[in-house]
């Protein structure tokens, strides 16, 4: 195992975003990291009168369009997973075909050359230094965050350690070796948060990069100390007890925007009607999954359509596993994406800082909103 030392610059921008599954949802608009405020929505019209006479419909809408969405294939795309199965697309006259991609990041020039229109991905130095250089994406919605109670991302303490209380606060991660699947990604800001809220720092640990599969291993030879996982693998390491789930990253880094909605520039001129009921469609996706994991309904159908579209096939690991906490609004965290800037630009993973104004366009997913109101339960 590769170890890194007190800096970590040296890896390079393009660290791996998040392989599988992260967490949860955010706040929309400008909100703090550690309270969600209400999204903001336009209002719906009240005692509008019916239209006599039907308007004609467009040829967008009358011909299905097809689009390819680039997405790292996990529980955070669950909503757009859903939103083919049950037909959401089609209903809004869209072919929707998912390209798969091994980490978010790559994700970013085939969205820039048009060979998708869509991205679902984790939010990266990668992502921020592409914009910085000219690419000229939007980040249109977002999908999930650290959402207190659904934070599919943990420490994991190895087992041993626990049953003695060895590691039991922040302080306690003083000296200790833990795993990180790369120094560019959310687990490393939300543990470098969680060290600066201790008096620490990124150097009071002994990091080493390791493959999230490999960090459960090197739980069980006693390689690590802590592992910094994400689903299914906190579940397996707690199933095969070799680690006890420590924290979640909820408790580090509270409403961290994690992965985002990204549409190529092309798409949004030349099917701006499109681009409203692509988002009309996934919210309803996404209220579906968050219907089934915050409140039961329809939960064995929402997990078979998971299993056929994810890398998680064994229908048990789904009762055990956080959820991810995906956002059924789609609000995004902009105060998080400022603070991701400023981590990245101090470890020199990015040179400078954009203007989040160029990037962030909340529009369609707030047209959307109009139409679809905000999310209510299900009974």
């Amino acid at each position: 195992m590769a170890r890194i030392g007190n800096r970590w610059a040296w890896i390079g921008a393009l660290g791996l975003s998040l392989i599988l599954g992260c967490t949860s949802s955010a706040p929309a608009g400008g909100g703090t990291a550690a309270t969600r405020p209400p999204a903001t929505t336009a209002p719906q019209a009240a005692g509008a009168a019916p239209a006599t006479t039907a308007p004609a419909a467009s040829a967008e809408a009358r011909a299905p369009l097809k689009l390819k969405v680039g997405q790292v294939p996990g529980t955070p795309s669950s909503g757009i997973y859903l939103a083919m199965a049950r037909g959401y697309f089609a209903e809004e006259g869209l072919e929707v075909e998912t390209e798969p991609f091994d980490a978010g990041e790559r994700t970013i020039p085939a969205l820039a050359t048009g060979q998708i229109e869509i991205s679902a991905s984790g939010l990266s130095a990668g992502l921020y230094g592409a914009i910085a250089r000219g690419a000229d994406l939007k980040v249109v919605a977002g999908m999930t965050s650290n959402e207190p109670g659904y934070s599919s991302s943990a420490a994991v303490v190895r087992k041993d350690l626990a049953d003695a209380g060895a590691i039991r606060e922040v302080p306690d991660l003083r000296g200790r070796t833990a795993g990180l699947i790369a120094p560019s990604t959310s687990f490393a800001i939300d543990a470098g948060r969680a060290l600066r809220g201790a008096g620490m720092s990124d150097d009071d640990v002994n990091w080493t990069i390791l493959s999230f599969p490999d960090q459960v291993s090197a739980l069980a030879n006693g390689a690590i100390d802590v592992a910094f996982i994400t689903e299914p693998f906190v579940a397996r390491a707690v199933q095969t007890g070799v680690g006890v789930r420590w924290k979640g990253m909820d408790e580090f880094f509270p409403y961290h925007q994690l992965t985002v909605v990204m549409y190529n520039p092309d798409f949004v001129r030349e099917h701006p009607d499109a681009a409203r009921r692509w988002l009309v469609a996934y919210l309803r996706g996404a209220r579906d999954f968050a219907d089934a994991f915050r409140h039961g309904r329809d939960k064995a159908g929402v997990i078979r359509v998971l299993i056929e579209h994810t890398p998680i096939k064994d229908p048990a690991l789904y009762e055990v596993m956080v959820p991810s906490g995906i956002d059924p609004d789609g609000g995004l965290n902009q105060e998080s994406m400022e603070y991701d800037q400023d981590w990245y630009l101090a470890r020199g993973f990015i040179r400078e800082k954009i203007d989040l104004g160029r990037v962030v366009d909340l529009s369609y997913r707030d047209a959307a909103l109009q139409q679809l109101g905000r999310y209510q339960p299900r009974p």
